[in-house]
């Protein structure tokens, strides 16, 4: 059951036009310069239907007015041809427009004659890509009805191939952006499948204007949640058609994984999709599972890792009481500094997150060094030192932790290429290092150690100045100046 603070607007609201009403008729072009022919094709075909659709009869009396037609409408269907008109051959130079110049090869082409000497049938068929070939004489109400029926039918039959053609085209064109997009989240995979839909809606109407309404909903905690789309809310009798069935105006598709239900989409359209349409957006329904599931596996390895990281940090922050309010500090500022050099949100966040493990090869570190309440010898400074390779080796390069190891082997490297653990210089050293290096120093120079007092931050700020292009990379110095002038002071510093 649907919640009932969930509603769609009952269609009385907008009331539409009766589906019937809303079906384009097929266009039929019949050209001949005997207006009595003309007059009697229209007279035998006014009553005509085909698939629940009526005719449009669009007349012409010479190949040059056929021509002037055929530039201001597309989609005709079929054209019956005289052949001689302004000249003996006007009708097949109009096929030969038609097929060549506009490149329609969709639209049947009969040609009727009442003087077959001046083309033979046989030629014609040979030589011109017509259809059909009937002379005046033999066309009587009967042949006519069966000649424009068959006509449409193989038009309606070429156009769904083709229709299925571009709409399967469509679905593969958009899966790539679709497991692209996913990675950004489940709220940007929604509102790209949406977009997507509303895509596939338009194929086969070249206005792109036969969605009126309608929704993306998905199952979250027990209840259904609207996620994209416009003007439409869930009810319950709306809920009750969801098992696949449509109605005029209506398209209902469900969402299922492992034969539950997930999530569905509610299209309302101002035209009856046709039956390939249908078809093809439940082919892409069904590529959308598969890609929500990949998104799923992805998430929740993604929050396997973060988990990971952070029970690595946590081993860390157990060796050194210092450590827990450092780390917090380096991961926010880290975050905002990465934002102030212009680097994405999503690459800020993983900068963040890795630098929680900048120090994590302190685990290797023994507690009398680590935890002595004054300097250090030489002795004991050569063992902190490796810590970087520690925790390098502590990570490992695997995929998914490349980032903190990055971090947490090169933070102590610097710029002019007197660091450790490696002595790498200028921008051999990874960006993500180079940042954490000026934001932990920084935050060092602002600590309380047991063998100093906090700097003050215009004092600490003017050592890393001091420091720029010697141990730090200039650039990140400056964007790290320009964001602690404009930062409030935290944690008790004192300017």
């Amino acid at each position: 059951m649907l919640p009932k603070s969930i509603r769609f607007k009952n269609k009385a609201e907008n009331p539409e036009p009766d589906a019937a009403e809303r079906v384009e008729p097929w266009l039929v072009l019949v050209v001949d310069d005997d207006p009595d022919i003309v007059a009697i094709t229209g007279l035998n075909l006014r009553n005509f239907s085909f698939s629940g659709r009526r005719l449009e009869l669009m007349t012409a009396t010479s190949a040059a007015a056929a021509r002037s037609l055929l530039a201001s409408r597309t989609g005709v269907a079929l054209a019956i041809i005289d052949i001689v008109m302004e000249t003996d051959d006007a009708g097949l130079q109009l096929v030969r427009f038609i097929r060549e110049e506009l490149g329609d090869d969709k639209m049947r082409l009969v040609i009727r004659t009442g003087q077959p000497g001046y083309a033979p049938e046989r030629y014609i068929i040979d030589n011109f890509d017509i259809d059909d070939y009937k002379e005046k004489g033999e066309l009587s109400a009967q042949k006519l009805y069966t000649t424009v029926r068959s006509s449409l039918k193989s038009y309606r039959d070429l156009m769904t191939i083709d229709a299925t053609r571009r709409g399967l085209e469509a679905v593969l064109q958009t899966m790539p952006q679709i497991y692209l997009h996913s990675l950004d989240g489940f709220e940007r995979f929604y509102a790209t499948i949406w977009d997507r839909m509303v895509a596939l809606c338009a194929l086969e109407h070249a206005g792109g204007a036969i969605l009126l309404r309608g929704c993306l909903a998905v199952l979250e905690s027990g209840e259904w949640r609207v996620k994209a789309g416009s003007g439409c809310v869930c009810d319950e009798a709306l809920w009750r058609r969801v098992q696949e069935r449509t109605e005029a105006g209506e398209t209902l598709l469900p969402l299922r994984m492992e034969d539950r239900l997930v999530g569905w989409v509610y299209l309302e359209h101002a035209q009856p999709l046709s039956s390939v349409s249908v078809h093809v957006l439940r082919i892409f329904m069904v590529q959308v599972v598969a890609a929500w599931q990949v998104l799923r596996a992805q998430l929740d390895l993604r929050e396997a890792n973060v988990a990971a990281l952070r029970m690595l940090a946590e081993a860390a922050e157990v060796k050194d009481a210092e450590t827990g309010e450092h780390v917090c500090r380096v991961v926010e500022w880290t975050r905002r500094l990465s934002l102030a050099m212009g680097l994405s949100a999503e690459v800020a966040d993983a900068f963040a997150t890795a630098s929680r493990l900048h120090d994590v090869g302190k685990i290797g570190v023994p507690d009398r060094i680590l935890n002595k309440q004054g300097p250090l010898d030489p002795e004991e400074f050569a063992v902190i030192r490796t810590h970087a390779q520690v925790g390098g080796l502590i990570i490992q390069d695997e995929k998914n932790f490349r980032i903190a190891r990055e971090i947490a082997l090169y933070h102590h490297e610097k710029w002019n290429g007197t660091g450790y653990p490696q002595g790498l210089k200028g921008e051999e050293i990874p960006l993500s290092a180079r940042i954490v290096s000026v934001v932990d120093v920084f935050d060092a120079l602002m600590s309380r150690r047991p063998y100093k007092e906090p700097w003050k931050v215009d004092d600490a700020a003017s050592e890393i100045r001091r420091l720029s292009g010697v141990h730090f990379d200039p650039r990140v110095v400056e964007a790290f100046l320009r964001l602690l002038a404009r930062e409030q002071p935290e944690c008790g510093m004192e300017r």
